[in-house]
């Protein structure tokens, strides 16, 4: 069976920029369309030596992407079921970090060959990325750092349900070498 990685992280921990370093494993990733309004809906990336193809989901337009532009939670539980039939499947998103619903139920079925992966990024990183991202986009206001605190604490709380409660298989991405953990995760189940 294929791998499928939910990579968990708040405001500013580098999921995004983990998908866009997967994205560029193939010089011509291939964009796929939802059906009906034509816009992105996820990636296929082709990666030297891989068996088989690697699925990004959520469209990658913006600063941020993943599923929180995904804004219907039946979508985001099609597009994983119709790309873990595909090939292996990467996935992220802000406000999927901190919960498990719909999504975490619909990942039993495919028990421990859905990693959900946690990074490391320090907070205080993470609320400077934030802010960067803030002042590139011209909003001067100061930013509350709260939310992103905040964030942090539910994260860490559903890891530890993930591993106590629901038994499912959890693993820390170091922020230093994401994209390289992350894929590392793929090129081991692929070589099974």
């Amino acid at each position: 069976m294929r791998l499928i990685v939910k990579l968990h992280g708040t405001s500013g921990s580098g999921k995004t920029t983990v998908a866009r370093e997967l994205m560029k494993l193939d010089p011509q990733p291939r964009t796929m369309l939802h059906m009906a309004n034509r816009k992105p809906e996820a990636y296929e990336v082709h990666i030297p030596g891989f068996k088989d193809l690697l699925y990004i989901l959520g469209p990658y337009t913006a600063n941020c992407g993943g599923l929180d532009g995904v804004t219907d939670a039946d979508d985001h539980i099609r597009l994983l079921q119709y790309y873990a039939e595909r090939g292996h499947v990467f996935y992220e998103g802000l406000l999927g970090s901190e919960y498990y619903g719909r999504i975490g139920k619909i990942s039993e079925k495919y028990g421990d060959n859905h990693v959900f992966a946690f990074i490391d990024t320090p907070v205080d990183l993470c609320v400077q990325r934030v802010k960067a991202r803030r002042l590139a986009k011209g909003n001067t206001k100061p930013l509350n750092p709260a939310n992103t605190v905040g964030r942090v604490a539910k994260i860490a709380r559903l890891k530890v349900r993930l591993e106590s409660e629901f038994k499912r298989p959890t693993v820390t991405i170091n922020h230093l070498t994401a994209a390289m953990d992350v894929y590392n995760l793929f090129m081991e189940h692929d070589a099974k």
